[in-house]
């Protein structure tokens, strides 16, 4: 007995194609044009429906959901065609129940492969009479129209809320972004997604890649990604990548990219379509009523960095403040024991503070502070951890480092700090000197807690201190 196959498709030259490459492999087809044949050929019971459909008029999608709506019918397996460029149709097939997916452009062979595959999952016909009764087929057509909209919509919500959930979920900005961005990947074929969001105090983007790209592309998409939000050039910013990396150079024209803001002019969304007229036709409509939910999402991942910075972060330096450091030596003292690795600390205090603090005010104390923290900072590996330990001290950690070549890079940085001239109104070339003391995993036995290692650092320091300031002591 031959396999019943229902082709819907609106196109009469793919129709036509698509059914000969059917009745060649033996397969019984029935064709129909357009929703309301295709609801009166079902009274036939076909084993197989095969649905081309059409993003963002939804075509096809309709007679799927109403097909899995009815128990009689459910069970029948639907093949769902769209075009290659047309992700947002591979993403709604898997949501409304299809069976399989092919392209469009899939040969007979593949074609017909697939529905005879199908075809021994349909289940065994109990009432051929059953199905959707004939009725006006204006009436039908009136209710395709509608079902058509109410697909349109739905998917628009479906895929907020997925936005929503995948974006609300996370404190981190980074990872609210590669989330929300993959979602978006799921209905649109881009070379590149990218978000960005941010203010005068901090600029945070991310950007996800679904195919390998040079760095020095990779770069200039960050360059793009941060000056699409207009903000000046002073500003902190951190870039997240999350996808292939690499790869040989390619030609890309980011001319030609799309960039839409959002969150109230903090934020873009940018992307490259892979084939911009196939996104211009399916997929562009759904982007742009994704903007409202990605902005909620970037603004609520922004505040969230903002938490999270203000929680581990020292307000006048933004290095690690004294929690956030004895955390992360904590975890690096973990980790160099169960790898077997070296690890030392660097306790720093700058010399006669006071004295800057009594002779100059506060004021000009903060900005000594902030300036000595930044030259600590740019001599230190970028691996090294760096944090305020307290007034006017500051920890370094430094991971599969030695005790040796910790009392070196102690060195470099009590160089670096006795050249640098400070910028302070009063005495431009004002300088300070600073003192050190430097302890190493190795001199400890058993499982060193944070404390204990850092106690060892700072007898030293005052070691280096009583012997005349300016100077490190191991």
């Amino acid at each position: 007995m031959s396999v019943r196959v229902l082709l819907v498709e609106h196109s009469e030259v793919g129709r036509a194609m698509h059914a000969r490459a059917l009745r060649g492999a033996g397969f019984e087809v029935e064709e129909a044009r357009d929703f309301e044949t295709a609801m009166s050929a079902l009274e036939r019971r076909p084993q197989v429906v095969v649905a081309a459909v059409a993003v963002p008029t939804m075509e096809g999608f309709p007679l799927l959901r109403l097909l899995k709506a009815d128990p009689m019918q459910a069970r029948i397996p639907v093949l769902i065609l769209s075009g290659e460029g047309e992700a947002a149709s591979r993403f709604w097939s898997a949501k409304s129940g299809a069976a399989a997916r092919l392209d469009l452009e899939a040969s007979a062979g593949e074609l017909a492969t697939e529905v005879a595959r199908l075809a021994t999952l349909s289940a065994p016909e109990t009432n051929p009479a059953s199905g959707a009764p004939s009725g006006d087929s204006h009436l039908l057509g009136r209710v395709a129209g509608v079902a058509a909209r109410l697909d349109a919509a739905l998917l628009q919500a479906t895929l907020a809320a997925e936005l929503l959930e995948a974006g609300m979920g996370t404190g981190d900005f980074h990872e609210a972004c590669r989330a929300v961005l993959e979602v978006l990947g799921a209905v649109v074929d881009a070379r590149f997604l990218g978000a960005a969001a941010g203010d005068a105090e901090l600029v945070a983007a991310h950007v996800l890649l679904p195919e390998p790209l040079p760095p020095d592309l990779l770069a200039e998409l960050g360059k793009r990604l941060f000056a699409s939000l207009g903000l000046p050039a002073g500003v902190a910013r951190d870039l997240g990548v999350s996808g292939e990396r690499g790869g040989e150079p390619v030609d890309l024209d980011l001319a030609v990219w799309l960039e839409l803001p959002l969150a109230r002019g903090r934020g873009s969304l940018v992307l490259l379509p892979r084939d911009p007229g196939q996104f211009a036709t399916s997929a562009s409509s759904l982007v742009d009523g994704l903007v409202r939910p990605l902005g909620v999402v970037l603004e609520n991942a922004l505040l969230a960095e903002r938490l999270r910075e203000l929680s581990v972060l020292d307000g006048l330096t933004r290095l690690l403040n004294r929690r956030a450091i004895f955390e992360r030596l904590s975890e690096e003292l973990e980790r160099a024991r169960r790898y077997r690795l070296p690890l030392s600390v660097v306790l720093c205090d700058f010399d006669h503070f006071k004295r800057i603090n009594d002779r100059f005010g506060h004021l000009v104390g903060d900005a000594v502070l902030r300036e000595g923290s930044a030259v600590l900072r740019k001599s230190l590996r970028t691996t090294d951890l760096l944090g305020r330990y307290g007034g006017e001290e500051f920890l370094a950690v430094l991971p599969q480092v030695d005790l040796e070549a910790a009392c070196q890079a102690a060195e470099r940085l009590r160089r670096d700090i006795a050249v640098y001239p400070l910028a302070i109104a009063t005495s431009p070339q004002q300088r300070i000197t600073a003192s050190f003391g430097v302890a190493a995993l190795s001199e400890l036995a058993g499982r060193t807690a944070a404390d204990e290692l850092v106690g060892i650092a700072d007898r030293r320091l005052y070691q280096a201190k009583a012997a005349g300031r300016d100077r490190v002591r191991p």
